[in-house]
């Protein structure tokens, strides 16, 4: 969609040190115990860049930590998903982003559609950011780390996505895509079997412009008669089809596709938290209205009414406090 309204705005009128005696008093509430409502109100009230405020005065007037006081068992009313939303919320961008990419490598096992899901949807900006803060934190570049974890046509794709700077522009090349799309065909059709090399898909998915990715998929699709995704399945597999149908999808809509994911994070017997935390904290400065409005055209169901469905306590209370937003020119459901 075009022309994205934020849902979280900068607070007017707004002084960090009174939040962070808030929050001190909150989490140090002696005849109740934890105040989480208050915790919940303030976080949500407030943008990203406020937050970081908020966090450098608690420091500052007490001497502690703010996220490691979220984190500590002492505050034992704090649900585990409730603590990790919270520390994630305090987290600037490139930091946020770069820990969830951390968490899809590491360990005995891949997650491979997480680590395709926040590689496809940010922007070259943003991945500058992304790398530099990858290498400042973990000392090691993200593209590195990603290859060492990875292999095969999956890695190509990965890597290339931490490495190649995205076209941004939107400028469509009709001619270009009707070019492409006859080369596709051809070089997967006639020189099947040979030593002749075939169009670099996986390169094209990774460099290109979601407008032309889109276009040239059209493209094809007219001149084939069959949608691109088939050619996917038929020529890769597994984890490598996944990630290329998901280009597919962005170049449809990026929040589309999130959307998507956003559902299928809730559709089940248990909640990926994961999944619902990335996607709700990276985009709430960004795009999330337009995923709300994507995910309730095809889905018929509000991305609130569908958290409120599947999560609870304290954790579900600030999920729909971020999805709300406090942008007052956006109505509600």
């Amino acid at each position: 969609m075009e022309g994205c309204v934020n849902y979280i705005l900068n607070m007017h009128k707004w002084f960090g040190c009174i939040d962070a005696q808030t929050l001190f008093l909150s989490l140090n509430y002696v005849a109740e115990g934890t105040d989480e409502h208050t915790i919940v109100d303030v976080v949500s009230s407030c943008s990203n860049r406020q937050r970081q405020q908020i966090k450098h005065d608690f420091f500052k007037y007490y001497h502690k930590d703010l996220v490691k006081e979220f984190k500590s068992e002492l505050r034992i009313r704090l649900s585990f998903d409730f603590k990790q939303l919270l520390q994630s919320l305090f987290m600037t961008p490139a930091e946020f982003d770069a820990t969830c990419l951390k968490a899809s490598v590491k360990g005995l096992g891949t997650d491979e559609k997480s680590l395709v899901e926040i590689l496809l949807t940010k922007t070259a900006e943003e991945m500058i950011h992304i790398r530099k803060e990858y290498q400042r934190k973990y000392r090691v570049s993200l593209e590195d780390d990603v290859a060492d974890d990875t292999s095969g046509d999956f890695r190509k794709f990965v890597y290339s996505m931490c490495r190649t700077k995205r076209k941004n522009f939107g400028i469509v090349d009709h001619d270009k895509a009707r070019e492409v799309a006859n080369e596709i065909h051809t070089t997967f059709t006639q020189y099947r079997g040979t030593e002749t090399p075939r169009f670099d898909i996986i390169g094209f998915c990774c460099g290109e412009n979601f407008k032309q990715i889109k276009a040239t998929f059209e493209a094809y699709e007219g001149i084939t008669g069959e949608p691109i995704t088939t050619l996917m399945e038929t020529e890769f597999h597994g984890d490598t089809t996944w990630a290329l149908k998901s280009a597919a999808k962005c170049s449809q809509s990026v929040q589309g596709f999130l959307a998507e994911r956003l559902w299928k994070s809730l559709d089940g017997i248990s909640t990926n938290d994961d999944t619902l935390i990335r996607i709700i904290v990276s985009r709430a400065e960004t795009d999330l209205a337009d995923i709300k409005h994507e995910f309730e055209i095809r889905y018929n169901k509000t991305l609130e009414s569908k958290i409120k469905g599947h999560t609870s306590g304290q954790f579900k209370q600030l999920l729909v406090a971020i999805v709300r937003g406090n942008n007052p020119s956006i109505s509600e459901h």
